[in-house]
């Protein structure tokens, strides 16, 4: 655990109303004192902000990890204090051995810290429930299938009594399999003029409403992964509003892309779900920007031969923990994303989720990011800590240098 005294830094944390400039300390990964700038007794090291923004730690709900040690370095370089890894790991989370053997691995990387999201199901097959409790008692976080199917209906209500009796929080993704068709973009004139099969927003939003009606039958704790289409964010808030106990969020690349950024088969941009409209893009927005929804980096570290086959046969993902912030930053700059509510959809709201306590104050394990939110940054694949180089934002001018991150009480990071 770590022991720094942090000067000069610019405390926002919309959960317990802080705009101010402060001096924080820290003792044994603990925060133990908040007070004027410049009154602070030096604990430790000092580290002087210089009127950069100290962030509540960012939560990544749902990232695919192949390769601990690079991945949660990246999230590290990235402000990202615990981030959520999806069960499709190399060897598929559906065991405690399994969750132990990433706890371990994570602990042996000493960077941000993983949480760990069992299987729903046995080796995701969608088909038999896993041991669900016993995948709690090791430590999982939530379940979930990442983004393989669930057989049947029969199924996902069983696995919803299930995680109800036991208190299990199950992560879901909003997909008719059928009506996805093998799909490679969404729907629509881009996908016409480029000749490629298109994923209709009923595939979404049909498998969303019958998941919805299986959670008001089972009363179970839900959360929908990755979000795309407009109308879905509707029936988000209608279903919270009728009491069920449900969240959501949406990956980064459907706030920043349309389908229209897949002009030139471009690679980068076939992902899953797929990008949207940008009436889809603009209703996303209005739902993080009212509390609505969380964001998540949907991270997926590919290697350059499985992004060079051609637009179809490419395989879907991008490369985000790095630059996640920075992205977000850049919306905020652009007036398009409000600066509290990329905070609470990022940190404050994604901790409620998961249960996790969270915030800026005294006593609070030291969880946070120190960032200069006004100056530019350039990626390029050298600069990426991910095994993955397969970023939509290589070469771009973002907003947002990340100067110092602390996860679970320890320092991970240093500009």
């Amino acid at each position: 655990m770590s022991n720094l005294t942090l000067t000069h830094a610019q405390l926002l944390d919309p959960s317990q109303g802080l705009k101010q400039l402060r001096d924080v300390v820290i003792e044994n990964g603990l925060i133990v004192a908040i007070t004027a700038s410049g009154t602070s007794t030096v604990a430790g090291s000092l580290f002087d902000a210089n009127n950069a923004l100290l962030l509540p730690g960012l939560i990544d709900l749902s990232a695919h990890i192949n390769n601990v040690t690079s991945e949660t370095l990246a999230a590290a370089k990235g402000g990202i204090s615990l981030l959520c890894a999806q069960p499709n790991n190399k060897a598929i989370i559906d065991s405690p051995a399994a969750v132990n053997s990433i706890q371990l691995a994570s602990s042996a990387a000493n960077n941000s810290q993983l949480l760990p999201l069992g299987a729903l199901t046995q080796s995701l097959e969608g088909e038999q429930l896993a041991n669900m409790y016993s995948l709690k008692q090791a430590g999982c976080i939530a379940l979930s299938n990442a983004r393989a199917p669930i057989k049947n209906a029969l199924v996902l209500r069983r696995i919803m009594e299930y995680a109800a009796t036991h208190d299990i929080l199950i992560m879901l993704t909003a997909e008719d399999y059928d009506l996805s068709a093998n799909g490679k973009m969404h729907e629509g004139a881009t996908a016409n003029r480029l000749g490629l099969t298109g994923i209709a927003e009923v595939a979404e939003t049909a498998s969303l409403a019958q998941q919805l009606l299986l959670i008001e039958l089972t009363g179970c704790r839900a959360h929908f992964s990755q979000l795309s289409c407009g109308r879905s964010v509707d029936m988000i808030r209608n279903a919270q509003a009728q009491g069920l106990t449900i969240s959501a969020d949406v990956a980064i690349a459907n706030l920043m892309f349309t389908d229209l950024d897949v002009n030139g088969f471009d690679s980068t941009f076939n992902v899953q779900p797929p990008l949207r409209s940008e009436q889809d893009r603009q209703t996303l927005l209005a739902g993080v920007n009212d509390g609505t929804l969380a964001i998540c980096s949907n991270h997926q570290a590919k290697d350059i031969a499985a992004k060079k086959a051609p637009f179809a046969a490419a395989e879907a993902g991008m490369s985000i923990l790095d630059s996640w912030l920075s992205m977000m930053l850049t919306l905020v700059h652009k007036e398009e994303l409000e600066l509290q509510a990329m905070i609470n959809a990022s940190s404050i709201l994604p901790a409620k989720i998961l249960g996790l306590s969270q915030g800026l104050q005294v006593g609070q394990v030291a969880n946070f990011v120190i960032v200069n939110p006004a100056a530019e940054v350039c990626y390029s694949a050298e600069s990426l800590a991910s095994s993955g180089k397969n970023s939509p934002i290589l070469g771009e001018t973002l907003m947002g240098e990340v100067k110092l991150t602390f996860s679970a009480g320890r320092e991970v990071f240093r500009a």
